[in-house]
């Protein structure tokens, strides 16, 4: 959870990077968007491949590679070059990152908690995105006594510490592709033996994409994303500024987000268990769209309880789709569950990255954020239909397994 936390810290960071690169070295947004965009891409592809790597080879080896292109990462931006930026804000951050998310924990709940899936997938996503958020108003105050280069510092130092609790606590059990399978029987303690990566990753990916469900689910997660990291993690910092909040005010829209989003998501595990999931995920994006739609209204440069409402309300509801979109995963497809939400899951960055991306160019064309949150509560609406176009059961005929 540590390397999480840290991991955590990054995600968010670029909205309080880019209000400072505007203001203090004069940058354009839409010269530092391409970055973020391709960040939030790879913190998504990243991940199956992580997890994949990870059973091979061991969570600590991963996990603590990871932290050191976080730090490599952080201190490389520390020298301010628009193209510096770009690469190593997309491509470093956005892959070590993307070795760390709560992907895996689809994997998790499946292997050890079968009868229990909404209600623990729930609490380790809302775990994580709260680590995301938690530490923003404390970076916003730093930054404004000692520069922008202190929340990348602080990050290096967090991910330094988390390298060294591994190094101490986090012991790997034996790599998964070195157990046979006439010495041990597979268990949750004891995983199969690994194929090839064609075998553990792109075969179950081809497959499942013959499945309407699996593109119903990648549409849905797409704009998941894109109205939720794609507006938050890069425009909400820089759009409350403009209207007139400080920025440790905006850091704290945020936190409350964080905090309620663990209600939020836990009640949508636990709900996951007892009720249709189609309803959840209705309701989420009918509750969120509808946010987003009065966001315009009320970011006023004024921190009153209309905006405390907002935080509240879409702190609820900001990463609710994802333990019904595990279930639906591990219920359609099987031991390619985990995998396959690995997948869908690099489908809600995608979205995440071309709405932070098109968040610049809205900004640089109309010179406001308002069109932002229309398209966005548009979007969620459009998702309430789509929910409806399917059952998510599983097929007459599984998802073969890799061989």
């Amino acid at each position: 959870m540590t390397s999480i936390v840290a991991a955590g810290s990054f995600t968010t960071l670029a909205g309080l990077l880019t209000t400072e690169f505007v203001e203090d070295i004069g940058w354009g947004v839409d010269a530092i968007g391409p970055g973020i965009a391709i960040n939030m891409l790879f913190y998504g592809l990243t991940a199956p491949f992580a997890i994949y790597f990870m059973r091979r080879y061991g969570i600590a080896k991963v996990a603590n590679t990871a932290l050191m292109l976080l730090i490599a990462g952080s201190t490389a931006i520390l020298f301010p070059m628009p193209l510096l930026f770009n690469l190593v804000w997309g491509f470093v951050i956005g892959i070590g990152t993307g070795c760390l998310t709560m992907a895996y924990g689809s994997l998790i709940v499946k292997t050890w908690f079968p009868s229990r899936q909404g209600v623990i997938a729930g609490f380790l996503v809302a775990s994580s995105v709260f680590g995301q958020f938690a530490l923003l108003p404390f970076w916003s105050e730093v930054m404004q006594f000692f520069s922008w280069r202190a929340p990348l510092i602080g990050s290096a130092m967090i991910a330094t510490s988390a390298i060294i609790i591994n190094l101490v606590f986090l012991k790997d059990a034996p790599a998964a592709d070195q157990i046979r399978t006439d010495d041990v029987a597979p268990t949750a303690a004891a995983p199969r033996p690994l194929g090839g990566l064609y075998e553990e990753l792109l075969h179950g990916l081809v497959g499942a994409m013959q499945s309407r469900i699996f593109w119903i689910l990648a549409l849905l997660f797409v704009i998941c994303g894109a109205t939720t990291n794609g507006i938050l993690w890069s425009h909400f910092t820089m759009a409350a500024m403009i209207c007139g909040l400080t920025v440790t005010a905006a850091s704290s829209v945020l936190l409350l987000i964080g905090v309620f989003n663990v209600f939020g998501t836990t009640l949508s595990g636990w709900l996951t268990d007892r009720v249709d999931v189609r309803t959840i995920l209705a309701v989420v994006f009918l509750v969120r769209g509808l946010m987003l739609l009065w966001l315009p209204s009320i970011l006023i440069g004024v921190f009153d309880a209309r905006i405390v409402t907002f935080a509240i309300i879409f702190g609820i509801m900001d990463v609710a789709t994802v333990p019904p979109v595990i279930a639906i995963c591990n219920r359609i497809y099987g031991e390619q569950g985990p995998a396959i939400f690995g997948w869908v899951n690099a489908f809600h960055q995608l979205g995440a990255g071309m709405m932070a991306f098109s968040g610049s160019m809205i900004w640089l064309v109309f010179g406001s954020y308002d069109p932002l949150w229309y398209l966005s509560g548009v979007l969620c609406l459009i998702a309430v239909a789509f929910v409806f176009t399917s059952s998510y059961r599983p097929a007459s005929t599984p998802l073969p397994a890799a061989t």
